[in-house]
């Protein structure tokens, strides 16, 4: 990133602006994607009259089939043009698609201006390694840490937002003021980022880098994807679970949702101190033990004490793990990390998109609590590749570099 010439506090102060636009749009893309996911069987059921829960897995596969192409042509047309250009253009297409939403008078209309509006929201993916690579490696777990408190606190905030949407006469009209949103923030980009250039300066490339190997993405690849399908398989129908299994109401199933994100602003600062460098691999696997053991319980218990006991700790955990996985990719990754982190990202939308399917056959033959168990099953499978085919390639160079000094 190239600044105006300034002087060093200036420049500082513009620096620290940039940064919390940044966040800022990241914030609102969260915002926006997450208002209505917790509330899907009901938002289609309320406005279009939509009762079968299995549409809600179909719409959520189309969303998600939809970033998982958006996603590459936006990194591939960073590397072609300014990445403040395109999240420009990304704002705009999604100021329209937003207000075809609220306009839609079907659920097919509704379906076509959602994967549109993906679409143009895939471009803020451009933001998070921007910041990383920004920063810095003496930055990296700071940032992440900041990432995931603005991540969180959009989550807690969308969806009190999106249980408060439920009870609206008109929930669609939501969306023209998320439009209006989505046009602030342009102006607001515009304006502190005009003067700003996000090319990339030239280096030098260092040879045999890890992060580079094939072998070492396909790793990295279905740990993303076994984490991410184990996390996200238990969205769709939580509310649903709550409310019918426990007996409570909307908007306390809703609290009982985002209790996780509450969690994970709770784990900010443990980010910062504990994800160092060569404590990564041992944080995620003892993270990972405890995030499948507390799935299982939300998924047996019928305490409600013990599911609150169980949402508490997974927040907690799964905030700490899913930073350790990506600053081990950014750290594995030195001078690769867009083009990692895109592949990377690819095969965390995999995940995404298998999620909504696998739920929704998993509650249509067995239960609402289904997805929570075998959530706990996929998350052990997680495990086991994180430590035999991510985390177990570091070992074997360095076993090799013992035997060269003995020799």
């Amino acid at each position: 990133m190239y600044l105006p010439n300034l002087g060093s506090e200036e420049a500082m102060r513009n620096t620290q602006r940039i940064q919390v636009v940044l966040f800022f749009c990241l914030f609102y893309f969260v915002f926006a994607e997450v208002a209505l996911s917790p509330f899907y069987p009901q938002f289609f059921e309320k406005v279009f009259d939509i009762k079968d829960l299995e549409y809600t897995g179909t719409y959520i596969f189309a969303a998600r089939l939809t970033v998982v192409i958006a996603a590459p042509l936006w990194g591939w047309l960073a590397q072609h043009y300014e990445v403040k250009h395109l999240l420009y253009a990304g704002q705009w297409i999604s100021v329209f698609m937003l207000i075809g939403m609220g306009a839609s008078a079907n659920a097919q209309q509704f379906l076509v201006f959602t994967v549109l509006l993906l679409i143009g929201k895939s471009s803020f993916l451009l933001i998070y390694p921007l910041l990383i690579e920004w920063g810095g490696k003496e930055q990296r777990a700071s940032i992440a840490a900041c990432y995931y408190a603005v991540l969180h606190s959009a989550i807690i905030l969308a969806t009190l937002a999106g249980a408060w949407l439920m009870k609206l006469e008109h929930p669609l009209h939501l969306f023209y003021g998320l439009a209006a949103g989505d046009l602030a923030l342009w102006l607001l980009c515009w304006l502190t980022l005009r003067e700003v250039s996000f090319k990339k300066r030239k280096e030098n490339r260092s040879s045999g880098v890890e992060g580079g190997s094939i072998g070492f993405m396909l790793a990295i690849g279905l740990v993303m994807f076994t984490f991410h399908t184990a996390n996200n398989v238990v969205r769709p129908y939580f509310t649903t679970y709550i409310v019918n299994d426990f007996g409570l109401s909307l908007a306390e199933s809703s609290w009982f949702f985002l209790l996780p994100s509450v969690m994970a602003m709770v784990a900010y600062p443990f980010i910062r101190t504990v994800c160092i460098p060569e404590r990564l691999p041992l944080v995620y696997l003892l993270a990972g033990c405890v995030l499948a053991g507390s799935l299982f319980l939300q998924g047996i218990t019928h305490s409600l004490l013990l599911l609150f006991a169980g949402r508490v700790l997974y927040g907690f955990v799964l905030a700490l793990s899913q930073a350790a996985l990506e600053i081990y990719l950014f750290q594995q990754s030195k001078d690769r990390l867009h083009l990692n982190y895109t592949v990377a990202t690819s095969f965390q939308n995999v995940g995404l998109l298998s999620a909504p399917l696998l739920a929704s056959s998993w509650v249509s033959a067995y239960s609402l609590a289904a997805p929570l168990i075998f959530a706990a099953v996929i998350g052990l499978i997680n495990l086991v590749l994180a430590r035999w085919i991510l985390f177990g390639r570091e070992r074997q160079p360095a076993v090799q570099d013992r035997k060269v000094l003995n020799e």
